[in-house]
């Protein structure tokens, strides 16, 4: 599993550091040492580090797409100019949520750490149950920081054990992006109330157009897309309540759904995703007029919206459905700060960009300029975001935070990040490879499921 490979990569690094230095203290150790010694110190004195000289800040994340990135470098530089402390934030993209948790496991490993990084549910539970991420409580207490003021279902992920480990950052809810004509055109005078309902049209739109035009595009992700889906069928989607197992396995759930989401892709109306950058295949499919609708984050709520003016495409933006009914998920990341070999100066001073992060102008902003989520009450009740949600032509942004209430996410689990490893390579099998069927997906998922989670 994911946690003995971090635990045993974290083993192996310090290993290789006794061997080589052959009982002599090298440099990097005087300076681990130093940092540890800050460290104590901090915490003997009973109260946080408070940043006294400048410090530089690594921050690792996954805002790759125009305007997320174009967002995440002006905060950076207002931050970086308006410091009190000499404070210097560098930003360094690494890929998809999953890819830096790969890279901050990789850089751990090496003692090479960043200071900061953006992260998913999968790894959020591994890293702190390995004692990696910073508690903030102190700097919260401190600063008198309102966590009541932080929206309730977004803090699935932000405590850990009584202690604060993450801040929410880049979280979303999934958004129906559809072409309004062409679902017109097949007879849909509002957004769909069931994926039954969704289907329907989806279908109609491919016959219409004689196989030209695909009516419905997933992408794989096991724990956001698929989850939802599942969830609406047995109440909890893609593993158990209590993380420690996935019922949907043996219940019926996950064959119900595979089988579903199988023969759709059979009939032809719902797209398979590509291989590779499955996410990027989809949208310039909607682009060219080739895919009618496709699930995806509200967090690219922006640059969906602008690609789709570019191409004359009238979009439309609706809540999510699964059977029966509306479902939704929430996924994105959350902010944490890597204490493992950081002395408390670093950790204080990155402290001090998160709670920038969090001011409601930056959540403000951040939701209105890339579509992530607003994060505290306060932002989301503002002038600023009220006014915005006023316009008819930001519907979706809105419908994104609604759907808050009744979205669902796998639960805080140190077995998420291996079970959606497996669950993934089981739906590429099954709908990219296509080289089994789905009772036969499934008895094996069930054999990897009772491998993994511990016998109840």
């Amino acid at each position: 599993m994911k946690r003995k490979m971090l635990s045993l990569f974290l083993v192996a690094a310090l290993a290789l550091s006794l061997a080589a230095c052959g009982g002599k203290e090298s440099n990097e150790e005087a300076d681990s040492g130093k940092k540890e010694e800050q460290k104590e110190e901090g915490s003997e004195s009973g109260a946080p580090e408070q940043v006294k000289e400048p410090v530089t800040i690594s921050f690792w994340h996954d805002r790759t797409s125009d305007t997320d990135q174009a967002f995440l470098q002006e905060s950076i530089k207002e931050f970086n100019e308006t410091n009190e402390f000499g404070i210097t934030v560098e930003e360094v993209a690494q890929g998809y949520l999953d890819d830096v948790q790969a890279q901050v496991e990789t850089a751990i490993a090496a003692n090479n750490a960043p200071l900061l990084a953006d992260l998913s549910c999968n790894g959020i539970p591994l890293f702190a149950s390995e004692g990696v991420l910073a508690d903030m409580t102190p700097y919260i207490e401190r600063d008198n920081f309102d966590m009541d003021n932080v929206v309730k279902e977004l803090t699935d992920y932000t405590y850990y054990e009584d202690k604060v480990v993450t801040m929410p950052y880049t979280r979303g809810t999934a958004i129906l992006y559809y072409n309004k004509d062409l679902y017109a055109a097949a007879g849909m005078k509002e957004a769909p109330k069931s994926v039954e309902e969704l289907n329907q049209y989806a279908k109609k739109i491919y016959d219409d157009s004689n196989g030209s035009i695909k009516g419905i595009a997933y992408t794989i992700e096991p724990n956001y897309y698929q989850h939802y889906l599942l969830a609406s069928i047995n109440g909890v989607g893609f593993m158990d309540e209590d993380g420690l197992g996935a019922s949907c396995v043996t219940d019926g759930s996950m064959e119900q759904f595979l089988t579903d989401w199988y023969n759709w892709t059979e009939e032809g109306w719902c797209d398979i995703p590509a291989l590779s950058g499955a996410s990027s295949a989809v949208q310039e499919a909607f682009y060219n007029g080739q895919l009618a609708a496709f699930v995806s984050s509200s967090n690219r709520a922006t640059s969906i919206s602008q690609n789709a003016a570019d191409a004359n495409i009238t979009l439309g933006m609706a809540a999510t459905v699964g059977y029966g009914g509306p479902s939704a998920p929430l996924g994105g990341g959350s902010i944490g700060i890597i204490e493992k070999g950081h002395s408390q100066q670093e950790v204080a001073a990155a402290w001090e960009f998160v709670k920038f992060l969090m001011s409601d102008e930056q959540v403000a902003q951040n939701h209105i300029k890339t579509g992530v989520l607003p994060t505290t009450y306060s932002a989301a009740e503002g002038e600023e975001l009220q006014t915005f949600w006023a316009d008819p032509a930001n519907e979706g942004y809105k419908i994104s935070y609604d759907q808050v209430k009744v979205a669902s996410a796998p639960c805080m689990s140190t077995y998420t990040s291996e079970w959606t490893s497996i669950v993934r390579s089981a739906y590429s099998e099954l709908i990219q490879a296509r080289s089994t069927g789905p009772k036969e997906i499934v008895e094996n998922m069930a054999r990897e499921a009772e491998a993994l989670f511990p016998a109840k």
